[in-house]
């Protein structure tokens, strides 16, 4: 027992190390932080509640506010600071690590366990997800609670395991919400372990139930107060002909983002060399089915966990990075269950392992400059080169007014200007810039707009990482920006061309 504990928390901090290698400088900090910094917040200092949180891709649908009410606390304890969160999110994800231990010795014993939180631990995917500054990147672990509650349910047929599984289905669904395929999944897990259902009765029934309905509360009371929304939505989506029609390349898509996966948790080998090592673990998965008969209820669920990602198909499919972020834990189990029950040497075990720690340590050593572009279009929206931004403007302006413009994504919205400067900016150096050009309406943000026909000011124009925009924009922004002064200094913020910041100074 003690050597496990020994071995497990190694794990763990080995977990945290890397994800926390380059931490604070490779944190992400562009609109959709900006904005969940201010929802997240209003809610503990004004009070004001969410039942609805972040919006989805889809026109009308929205995630559950959960991830609202989480990072909340963190941004309040840290003045605002956006590298708390962001740290919190990282030891969430690294938490992980006892998640999949539990798992993974509920299927097969303490050496799968431990194998599973090693592979977990390295894992660049897992990194990326600690990186994931968003509502979908504590997913990771709620799904893990989820499967874990089915495991305990089925195999040990502990009632209450489906206590946990619902709660960790309505935290999945509420840190993203495309993952109600998981409904589908609990569905055929539940037919796989049925017999388990003789042991409840008209309490354990109600507890469920109310379980259920506190998990999901939020979306009830949103489709409640918006004529079931949501409801209507996906009932469009399901009685659609889009995924019938394209299903051909829904699915091939589908299969290159599996590739992507497979490369980023066990070995990322070019060109095909994740769907050969796709073939390899179904037919090792296969080969045991057939060879024994103990192993076959393990290897359905995690099966059909690794390959569940395939029904967003009948959702019209989604090319995101985070679209498969359920599968994630599910590969690295069935890894793990598959090298202890048919590798018996311990030696061709460890330097399997040995190979998969480098291929990850490869990978993971481009997490100094961020999340990949795979996760995030606008790469390069640093938090560290934002304050220095800031610091640049408030030093060469010589306490003068300060009048700043930005080429923003989403388009014309300053919501990620208005906090940087609010938090950092003006709790600094006391004072606000004044805002130029168009500010969309409706979007967080507090900065005033400029109208002073005073013409003793400095103006600043920055134009954000230009990943994801028509050149044509920012050459229409920047020859906006004439109309303030000829440019004085021109700055560059940031590495590698496209991921950079640029700031002209005005007069």
């Amino acid at each position: 027992m003690r050597t496990t504990k020994f071995f497990l928390t190694t794990i763990f901090l080995i977990a945290l190390a890397l994800r926390l290698w380059w931490f604070p400088q490779n944190t992400y900090f562009g609109y959709d932080q900006a904005r969940d910094a201010y929802e997240s917040q209003v809610i503990y200092k004004k009070g004001d509640l969410k039942i609805i949180g972040p919006s989805t891709s889809l026109e009308g649908l929205y995630h559950g506010p959960f991830y609202w009410y989480l990072i909340g606390p963190a941004y309040i304890v840290g003045g605002g600071n956006p590298t708390i969160p962001a740290f919190l999110l990282s030891v969430i994800n690294s938490t992980g690590v006892f998640l999949i231990f539990l798992i993974g010795k509920k299927i097969s014993g303490k050496k799968v366990g431990l194998i599973a939180a090693f592979l977990y631990a390295v894992s660049y995917e897992q990194t990326q997800y600690s990186l994931y500054f968003g509502n979908p990147a504590p997913a990771v672990v709620s799904i893990m609670l989820f499967y874990l509650g089915f495991l305990y349910f089925g195999l040990e047929r502990k009632w209450w395991g489906l206590l946990l599984a619902v709660i960790g289905l309505g935290l999945s669904i509420q840190f993203q919400f495309f993952l109600v395929y998981l409904s589908i999944i609990s569905l055929v897990l539940s037919m796989i372990f049925i017999k388990n259902f003789k042991t409840f009765n008209l309490k354990r029934t109600l507890l469920l139930v109310l379980t259920g309905v506190l998990s999901f509360s939020s979306f009830i009371l949103a489709d409640i107060k918006y004529g079931a929304r949501s409801f209507r939505i996906l009932l469009n989506i399901a009685q659609g002909e889009g995924a019938a029609k394209n299903f051909a390349k829904l699915w091939s898509n589908y299969l290159d983002r599996l590739e992507i996966h497979f490369g980023h948790n066990i070995f990322s080998i070019d060109g095909h060399g994740p769907r050969l090592l796709i073939a390899i673990l179904v037919i090792a998965s296969v080969f045991l089915w057939v060879k024994r008969k103990k192993p076959r209820p393990v290897l359905a669920v995690l099966l059909l966990w690794v390959f569940s990602s395939a029904l967003l198909i009948f959702l019209g499919g989604h090319n995101l990075y985070y679209s498969n972020i359920g599968i994630s834990a599910g590969i690295l189990l069935l890894t793990s269950f598959l090298m202890v029950n048919l590798l018996k040497n311990k030696l061709v075990i460890t330097l399997i392992l040995i190979g998969i720690s480098l291929s990850s340590w490869k990978l993971i050593q481009k997490n100094s400059v961020g999340p990949i572009n795979d996760i995030y279009v606008q790469e390069g929206m640093l938090l560290k080169e934002e304050k220095a931004i800031l610091e640049y403007i408030y030093k060469t302006s010589n306490g003068k007014p300060i009048v700043v413009a930005a080429s923003t994504m989403p388009l014309k919205i300053n919501t990620t200007w208005s906090y940087l400067f609010e938090w950092y900016g003006k709790s600094k150096y006391g004072y606000l810039p004044y805002w130029a050009g168009e500010a969309a309406p409706g979007y967080p943000g507090n900065l005033t707009p400029w109208r002073s026909q005073v013409q003793d000011y400095t103006m600043f124009a920055i134009v954000e990482p230009s990943r994801g925009v028509r050149q044509a924009f920012i050459d229409g922004f920047l020859k906006e920006q004439e109309q303030y002064g000829k440019v004085i200094e021109e700055k560059q913020f940031g590495e590698k061309p496209g991921t950079h910041f640029l700031v002209q100074r005005r007069r």
